[in-house]
């Protein structure tokens, strides 16, 4: 296994790529990974707590908001990343560019990519939920934060779409 708390690091290199890829005239695509914190620390069963231990270790003033829903099972978290990019929210009906299918087949392999660096560095996901996120920069257009839980660590990925 990885490193866990390089995470961020390497998901940002990793997601430039797939930024690049679904970037158009209008829009910025953002794929982020909060800060990784130890789950003994946080309270693994808290989902509450674990997002809002992870908040603060970042260096923004975001906060917890509510629990949207728990992804059951947990590996479907890597679906739901993989839809926004192919399918919705990162690749948004308003976009200005029309994709080719193999863009949006690159965009999956991409999406998946992230998904696999991810639990590289933390270990299977064993729990993971959307949650909301009271961002200290608003104005997305589209945002979308999961609380993504391995048997050691935490941490949040928020994937946004800006003007």
């Amino acid at each position: 296994m990885l490193n866990p708390l390089d995470a961020p690091a390497a998901v940002e290199a990793a997601a430039e790529p797939l930024e690049e890829l679904l970037d158009d005239i209008n829009h910025v695509v953002s794929v982020q990974l909060y800060p990784v914190v130890a789950v003994a620390a946080s309270g693994r069963d808290d989902i509450g707590k674990l997002v809002q231990a992870v908040l603060d270790a970042g260096y923004w003033r975001d906060e917890f908001g509510s629990v949207l829903s728990v992804l059951e099972p947990a590996r479907s978290w890597r679906e739901v990343v993989h839809r926004a990019a192919t399918e919705s929210g990162l690749m948004p009906w308003y976009q200005f560019v029309e994709r080719t299918p193999d863009q949006i087949r690159q965009a999956g392999e991409l999406a998946y990519g992230i998904a696999d660096l991810i639990e590289s560095h933390l270990g299977p996901v064993r729990t993971a939920a959307e949650v909301a996120v009271v961002l200290a920069n608003p104005g997305a257009l589209w945002t979308r934060q999961l609380l993504l839980v391995s048997d050691e660590w935490a941490t949040v990925l928020h994937l946004r779409v800006d003007h």
